[in-house]
């Protein structure tokens, strides 16, 4: 049966959904994380907002948001080995696990006549390095379970998971807070968060490949020169450096969310529903963009979109900045959003596609810990620079600053500059389906 013109043309743009129609396993890891990072998404609102409520200043949002930065490191980079030596399964469910009971301790603080902000630390240390654990091991997990030529389509999956709770929760978290406070807030985390481990526990084991001397490496050099092998991996690709380069200037530069509170408080004179609608706005404007990202699996330049895309973003988190209103700011984190998933799933597709499976673990850890070391070394500089600059004058600096390295990496980097992907045998298989 032959398909109309007009259907075709449109299933070359829609979102591509059959890696979940026809991939179990990747089915369940998608729910359990979409579950997840809904309860994350609520989670990184009431955080950031009780601890600003209890101390008035950024820079203990920041130094808190540090030291989970700083603990998730330590988890990704030994998530990273653990994931790459055994059952990725195991490993996503135990670190969930112990998430969850970090989101109890919270709740029972939170309800306290006089909650502890020592605790809020030491549970930002828990969660830090028990989220590092998780993220490392389900992003080496993913590419395990799928084809290749599905990869770009399953980067724009895992990247709406994402931004389907990020563009929900934080809504539902500006209500909670405002309805009934911080500690009910946190026992929806708890819930939704144990929720989750209902369909991560249904995963079958997703055992690491090894390759022909890992045993002999394993015994001898040990944990060690496991890490020492994933950095010499990633330092002598330059396709796979340069990827972790983008990432972590945008990271340190234009990522303005630990002073997102004192702007829409102070700046725009915004309340905790205003400040949820900042937060959801990039996830939203990142659900548009992956609506219609059919086109991506048809990328063959994708060096070049990488940095197109980054630069725009950064652009966008000055004009974010600049914002005389909240509606304004909303536009800007929204267009913002949208740059940030066509960014994840381009990122996504080359790891996935120039890592050998024995070192997926380790990369995803890399990405993961520059990513936590461009937070930690990002919030609490912007936060310091807020204070001669104030919040709007930080956020728009990071802004251009991260737009300028941007472009001196695209011009120092040729080899991811000028990185295509062979998509015939993709477009081939189209136009047979079509007949």
């Amino acid at each position: 049966m032959m398909a109309s013109p007009g259907s075709s043309k449109m299933s070359r743009w829609a979102l591509d959904v059959s890696p979940l129609r026809e991939n179990r396993s990747f089915r369940l890891l998608f729910v359990g994380r979409l579950v997840s990072l809904a309860g994350l998404g609520m989670l990184a609102v009431v955080f950031s907002w009780q601890i600003y409520q209890l101390t008035d200043s950024s820079v203990h949002v920041a130094l808190v948001l540090t030291t989970l930065g700083i603990a998730s490191f330590v988890g990704s980079l030994c998530g990273g080995v653990l994931a790459d030596r055994g059952d990725r399964r195991r490993l996503i469910v135990l670190s969930r696990s112990a998430a969850v009971l970090g989101f109890v301790v919270l709740a029972v603080n939170a309800s306290a006549p006089e909650p502890s902000l020592t605790v809020l630390y030491v549970v930002a240390a828990w969660d830090g390095l028990a989220g590092g654990f998780s993220a490392t091991a389900l992003a080496a997990a993913v590419p395990s379970v799928v084809a290749t030529k599905d990869l770009p389509a399953v980067g724009t999956l895992m990247a709406i998971s994402l931004d389907v709770g990020a563009v929900i929760s934080p809504l539902v978290a500006g209500v909670l807070i405002g309805w009934g406070g911080f500690p009910l807030t946190y026992w929806v985390i708890v819930g939704v968060s144990a929720l989750s481990l209902v369909f991560l526990f249904q995963l079958p084991p997703i055992i690491a490949q090894r390759d022909t001397h890992s045993n002999e490496r394993h015994a001898v050099h040990g944990f060690i020169q496991d890490l020492r092998e994933g950095f010499s991996f990633a330092t002598r690709d330059k396709i796979v450096g340069g990827v972790l380069l983008l990432g972590f200037i945008q990271i340190v530069c234009a990522s303005p969310y630990v002073l997102i509170p004192e702007f829409v408080s102070r700046d725009l004179g915004g309340s905790a529903f205003a400040l949820s609608c900042v937060y959801a706005a990039p996830a939203a404007g990142a659900l548009i963009a992956t609506a219609c990202s059919g086109w991506l699996g048809r990328v063959q330049r994708i060096g070049r979109l990488q940095f197109i895309v980054f630069t725009i973003a950064c652009l966008c988190v000055a004009a974010f900045g600049l914002a005389p209103t909240v509606a304004f700011a909303v536009v800007a984190m929204a267009l913002v959003g949208a740059m940030d998933v066509l960014a994840e799933v381009a990122r996504f597709t080359v790891l996935s596609e120039r890592t050998p499976d024995h070192l997926r673990g380790r990369v995803a850890s890399m990405w993961t810990a520059q990513g936590t070391i461009g937070e930690s070394l990002g919030g609490p500089a912007l936060s310091l620079l807020a204070k001669p600059l104030g919040a709007a004058g930080a956020i728009v600096a990071g802004g251009v600053l991260g737009a300028i390295l941007t472009l001196v990496v695209c011009f120092t980097h040729a080899p991811l500059r000028t990185l295509t992907r062979n998509v015939e045998s993709d477009v081939h298989e189209e136009k047979v389906e079509a007949l």
